[in-house]
């Protein structure tokens, strides 16, 4: 998991015949620019101001709520959507952590007056949810902020869900946890060729957040589904084997994608080995969807050597894990052989992979 440094990234580009022979100096000029402008301030006076910038907004939302403007439901939603739009125009034309906070913080609290006047206005969750998709769509492009694309990807996501679960019911729900994955899946294996494109700074903000709202989905359902039954009871009510299922043909998936781009042979021993480790994964716990779902983060984890998704994805799984182990229905020496059986199962399948294939597992790390 080790991050190449910026020389042996620039050698093998260069190599490659990516990168010109003067691309070196001019990527270290860029780097020396971006420490001494984005960098040079401590960490410490970054977070004051931007404390104080939270505070700003806090007094301003005050006054508006001590004259009376929070029982007027129109009023409301028209100014939210003037402090957002001039949030947005200020953090697009300034710089510095105090004016960045400050616009955040201003358009978050704009897109919850819209929010908030809209639904009362209507008195309607969908149109709350509605408005969500619309002013997270336009906020993701236009406002310029990796915190604020990510609550807004979150929200958006939370939002599609809530829509296909009001109009399928748990069928829908699942659906919408199932594209939220596979959009993850599909965000950080075509990582490279995105970021080239003209919204490549979205990827990282939105991947994120869809990977840690299915997480945070999951593990919700999972450990508060017996006191909100009414979520089995709305709509078409599915099984949780289905979204086991279709989190382990995403992660299979991925898992092929990432031998072919290792440059491993997926049809040979190493492949089929890896297929019945997760297929196994996945039929052992077909009653808990978040299982699979976490070593499918873990893969894109540490095929991106992205530290913090790997966190996040061990800690969901120890999470899921734990609660897999809670909801057998079988006694403590039950639990405990089958747990122990498990352990010893991938145990082996490490062994084997290190013995047969030395090179290639060394090439993996």
């Amino acid at each position: 998991m080790a991050r190449p440094s910026l020389q042996d990234v620039l050698n093998g580009l260069q190599a490659e015949g990516h990168l010109a022979p003067d691309a070196e100096a001019r990527a270290r000029t860029a780097i020396e620019v971006y420490r001494r402008t984005d960098v040079a301030t401590p960490w410490f006076v970054k977070a004051l101001a931007g404390f104080g910038a939270w505070v700003a907004a806090a007094f301003l939302l005050s006054f508006f709520g001590c004259v009376g403007l929070w029982d007027e439901e129109l009023m409301l939603a028209f100014l939210g959507l003037i402090i957002g739009g001039g949030a947005t125009v200020l953090r697009r034309s300034t710089r510095g952590a105090f004016m960045e906070q400050l616009a955040l913080a201003l358009c978050l609290a704009g897109v919850a007056m819209v929010q908030t006047g809209i639904a009362m206005m209507m008195e309607s969750e969908i149109a709350f949810a509605v408005i969500q998709l619309v002013l997270g769509a336009v906020l993701l492009f236009l406002f310029p902020d990796a915190i604020l694309r990510f609550l807004m990807a979150l929200g958006m996501a939370g939002a599609a869900v809530y829509l296909l679960w009001k109009g399928l019911g748990e069928l829908g729900m699942q659906l919408g946890l199932l594209g939220c994955a596979v959009l993850v899946h599909w965000l950080l294996l075509e990582q490279a060729r995105l970021r080239r494109g003209r919204w490549g700074e979205l990827v990282g903000p939105v991947a994120f957040a869809l990977a840690c709202g299915v997480m945070g989905a999951l593990l919700t359902l999972n450990f508060a589904g017996a006191f909100i039954q009414e979520l089995r009871m709305h709509g078409i009510s599915t099984p949780d084997a289905v979204l086991t299922l279709g989190m382990a043909a995403l992660t299979l998936y991925t898992a092929w994608r990432v031998m072919r781009e290792l440059g491993l042979e997926a049809s040979g021993v190493a492949g089929a080995a890896v297929f019945v480790a997760l297929g196994v994964t996945a039929l052992m716990t077909l009653h808990t969807p978040a299982v699979i779902t976490a070593v499918g983060m873990m893969v894109l984890g540490f095929h991106r050597r992205s530290a913090v998704l790997l966190g996040l994805a061990v800690a969901f799984l120890l999470a899921a894990g734990g609660w897999y182990y809670y909801d057998l229905g079988l006694t403590l020496l039950a639990k405990a052989l089958a747990l122990t059986g498990s352990g010893l199962v991938f145990l082996g399948l490490r062994l084997f992979l290190l013995r047969r294939f030395p090179v290639a597992a060394t090439e993996v790390r």
